[in-house]
C-alpha cells in the first residue's frame, strides 16, 4: 500500500487573516517505510499528520491512498480507515481518565468488526505488548505518565493498524520512560506497517529509521 501526497497546501483562516500552515508538500509513504519529520513547534508537523490520518479535510492539492483521492471515501469509509488502517499516539495522550485501562484500550474495538466475544484477548494481548496487562483494572488517573503513554500506544496497536501516526509521543516523558516508548513503538513494526513519527527532537531517531525529513514554515525536505 502507499500513501502519496501531491503539493499539499493548508490555509487557515481567521479574522481576516490567512496562516499557510502547508506549502506544496509532497510526500510518498509505502508499507516498511519508517519516516520522522522534524522540526520546530508551529512548523507544520502536526496538520500534515492530521490531514495523512483523515483528520483534516481542509486541504487543497491531493492525498492519495491506495490509489484511490481520499476525499473521494465517504465520511463512513474514513472512520472505519481511521479506526482500523491508524494507529494514533499523541503527546497527550487523549485518554479517558476516569475509566480503566481496560475499557481505555476496548474504544477501537467497539467500532471494528472484531467480534465481541473476543474484546478481551485482543486487549489483553495489546497490553501485554506494553507491559501493562497487571494493569488493566486500574483507572487511568491513578497511572504515571510512561504508563498513561504506554496504554495509549496499547489503545493505539489494539486493531493490528498498517500505519503508526505519532505526534510527539516521548515530548512529556523522561529519558527512561522515553526510551521504553520508543522500543515499544520500534517493535511493533514490520515490512507490512508504515510509521509516521513527527518530533523535534532527533533523539528519537532510531537506527532502523529509514527517512528523514526536515519541515520549516510548512515546506518539507527529505534531509
Amino acid at each position: 500500500m502507499k500513501l502519496v501526497v501531491k503539493n499539499l497546501n493548508r490555509i487557515y483562516e481567521k479574522d481576516g487573516y490567512k496562516t499557510h500552515a502547508l506549502t506544496n508538500v509532497s510526500i510518498n509513504i509505502q508499507d516498511g517505510d519508517q519516516v520522522m519529520i522534524t522540526g520546530e513547534s508551529g512548523s507544520g508537523k502536526s496538520t500534515l499528520l492530521n490531514i495523512i490520518g483523515l483528520l483534516d479535510r481542509g486541504y487543497e492539492g491531493e492525498y492519495l491512498i491506495a490509489g484511490r483521492n481520499a476525499k473521494d471515501y465517504s465520511h463512513k469509509e474514513q472512520a472505519r480507515m481511521r479506526n482500523n488502517m491508524f494507529g494514533y499516539i499523541f503527546q497527550e495522550y487523549a485518554l479517558l481518565e476516569s475509566e480503566t485501562v481496560f475499557d481505555n484500550v476496548k474504544v477501537p474495538l467497539l467500532y471494528s468488526n472484531v467480534e465481541k466475544q473476543k474484546y478481551r484477548e485482543h486487549i489483553v494481548e495489546s497490553l501485554t505488548q506494553v507491559g501493562l496487562d497487571n494493569l488493566m483494572g486500574k483507572k487511568v488517573k491513578y497511572l504515571s505518565g510512561g504508563e498513561r503513554q504506554r496504554v495509549a500506544i496499547a489503545r493505539a496497536l489494539v486493531n493490528k493498524p498498517r500505519v503508526i501516526l505519532a505526534d510527539e509521543p516521548t515530548g512529556s516523558l523522561d529519558r527512561k520512560n522515553r526510551e521504553l516508548v520508543l522500543d515499544i513503538i520500534y517493535s511493533y513494526l514490520d515490512n507490512t506497517k508504515m510509521l509516521i513519527f513527527v518530533t523535534h527532537d532527533l533523539e528519537n531517531n532510531r537506527k532502523g529509521t529509514q527517512r528523514l525529513f526536515q519541515i520549516n514554515r510548512g515546506q518539507l525536505e527529505e534531509m
